[in-house]
């Protein structure tokens, strides 16, 4: 039953990241053969735009496991190494989303200082 559980809530998470997608698509004009990222111009902007997406990514990542930890823990019924797995799976993910952020700041920090932009 857990199995079935952690697949549907799985297969709803995805369907929920690709939605926009999929809506976005629906929109798009066909008519210019070059997709938007291209048209932007500098490679600056095309690699902010790819971190940026990124991030996202990696913050849904955070979310899920999160709530995958609380579902465990939740679920654990008083078994000390349930919950113990638990809590290290919500810490893990917390440690990891903050080395992500603080990355991401640094090199910003640094890129923004190099190129003289405030």
């Amino acid at each position: 039953m857990k199995k079935i559980i952690v697949k549907l809530s799985l297969i709803i998470s995805l369907v929920l990241l690709i939605w926009p997608s999929l809506s976005y698509a629906q929109l798009a004009n066909l008519k210019n053969a070059t997709p938007d990222l291209l048209q932007r111009g500098t490679i600056y902007d095309i690699v902010g735009t790819f971190i940026q997406i990124l991030l996202g990514f990696i913050g849904v990542l955070f979310i899920v496991l999160v709530i995958y930890g609380g579902f465990s823990w939740m679920t654990a019924g008083g078994d000390s190494s349930k919950v113990q797995k638990a809590k290290d799976t919500i810490i893990k993910a917390t440690i990891g989303l903050v080395i992500i952020l603080a990355s991401y700041a640094i090199v910003y920090t640094l890129t923004s200082q190099l190129l003289g932009e405030t």
